[in-house]
């Protein structure tokens, strides 16, 4: 039997040996990236009982540099790697939390996207959406992050037409520097608020160069 792989992403995992369920014990890095975590407390969050199963997937992240793993005292932490170029399994997981999110009226987030000619863009979705604690008047609320050197002009268009779209879609535009620096800043805004809850919508790879910037310049959550 022949195996098709329907995107690029099916065939990265199967390459590695990954299957995409492994895949979901990088869940807690993905939630609080700045964090180290027990093998413990990764079970917990994952509501995965095998130690076994973990300890494998934790030890083949290893592997693949995505995470970092230290000793202290007795116990292994680990923490995602911020020196790690190959952000694709990272992105692909980071897919399979989006697409679990069926509840998150994405027609209509790539219906005010369509007119974007630059590719290099991030989209985050926050607000009660990315808690899915939204109800039927919630808005949608989202942030592009564009690249430093970009007009801002195409993505504030873009968002004008969502406030027409039921939901309504509400949002901010950001370069990647002013993002990085609200992540790095002593006081809590709305940067931080998105790096703590949300549902990355498109770039996840560039998000996490900006967010590893951020960690090693102090960012702590």
């Amino acid at each position: 039997m022949r195996i098709v792989y329907s995107t690029k992403m099916d065939r990265i995992v199967h390459k590695n040996g990954l299957v995409k369920d492994r895949l979901l014990i990088l869940n807690p890095f993905i939630k609080e990236p700045w964090r180290e975590f027990t093998l413990t407390e990764i079970k917990a969050i994952t509501k995965n009982k095998s130690h076994h199963y973990v300890f494998e997937a934790l030890k083949s992240f290893v592997k693949l540099s995505l995470l970092t793993e230290k000793k202290r005292g007795n116990t292994n932490l680990y923490a995602i790697n911020t020196d790690n170029h190959d952000l694709h399994y990272i992105s692909i997981a980071e897919s399979i939390i989006k697409e679990k999110r069926t509840d998150i009226p994405y027609k209509n987030i790539r219906q005010i996207t369509r007119k974007i000619r630059n590719p290099f863009y991030i989209l985050i979705i926050g607000g009660s959406y990315s808690e899915g604690k939204q109800k039927p008047s919630s808005d949608l609320d989202v942030a592009f992050i564009i690249p430093d050197s970009e007009d801002k002009k195409p993505y504030k268009i873009a968002l004008k037409e969502g406030e027409l779209m039921v939901p309504e879609i509400h949002g901010y535009v950001f370069t990647k520097e002013e993002f990085c620096r609200m992540l790095i800043i002593d006081e809590f805004n709305y940067g931080k608020e998105l790096a703590r809850k949300h549902i990355l919508y498109y770039g996840a790879e560039q998000y996490y160069k900006v967010l590893f910037e951020a960690i090693k310049n102090g960012f702590k959550g």
